[in-house]
């Protein structure tokens, strides 16, 4: 995702196999926690947000989706349309940090709100050319990322999210996915998919 060598050669051994694709998922991404200042618990020692994790966080996170993003869609561009018009689709992956952000996810939810900034004017600069870009913003979702968590944990957090009462499924996911891409109408937008939770603080 932070090299531009690398992703043109995952665009090209892809499309070797199916061609030119008209449909991009952007779901790569990075986390890690980490408060802007603070005092260590052991040392004392007064510390801040180490910026090359924080520009790491960045690099993947937001620079890498709008890196695949441009050249799916300069490939798209090449594309006859479809009789709608259309030429492909684009849908991000946000978080639900980009706007209830956690304590230590300045990086994290600065790079997901980031996602959700460019959406519409990425839709914009694309709609000439009959691409359109939607992003979808994740709450807690059982993942591999989640997987590995002890059961008590993963309880706590599914009692954390009002209706329903449980993590979110990668076919949820998938489901709204698939109605960004094949409804063309969908366009410049921005969903919370999170059983409506809004996160704490901490």
């Amino acid at each position: 995702m932070t090299s531009d060598a690398e992703v043109d050669a995952g665009f090209s051994r892809s499309r070797g196999l199916i061609g030119q694709e008209r449909i991009l998922v952007n779901c790569a991404g990075i986390g890690g926690a980490f408060k802007t200042a603070g005092r260590d618990r052991e040392t004392g020692e007064i510390r801040h947000y180490p910026l090359d994790r924080f520009e790491r966080v960045i690099q993947v996170n937001l620079i890498g989706t709008f890196r695949c993003i441009a050249k799916s869609a300069a490939g798209m561009l090449a594309l006859p349309p479809l009789e709608d018009g259309e030429r492909g689709a684009i849908v991000n992956t946000a978080s639900v940090a980009a706007q209830d952000g956690q304590i230590g996810q300045a990086a994290y939810s600065a790079s997901k709100a980031g996602i959700v900034g460019i959406t519409l004017v990425v839709a914009r600069d694309l709609m000439d050319g009959g691409i359109r870009v939607n992003t979808i913003l994740p709450g807690i979702f059982d993942t591999p990322l989640l997987q590995g968590a002890p059961e008590r944990v993963k309880a706590s957090l599914a009692a954390s999210v009002p209706f329903p009462r449980r993590l979110g499924q990668p076919e949820e996911y998938a489901a709204l996915a698939e109605l960004m891409i094949t409804n063309g109408y969908f366009n410049g937008e921005s969903v919370r998919l999170d059983g409506a939770i809004c996160m704490a603080p901490r």
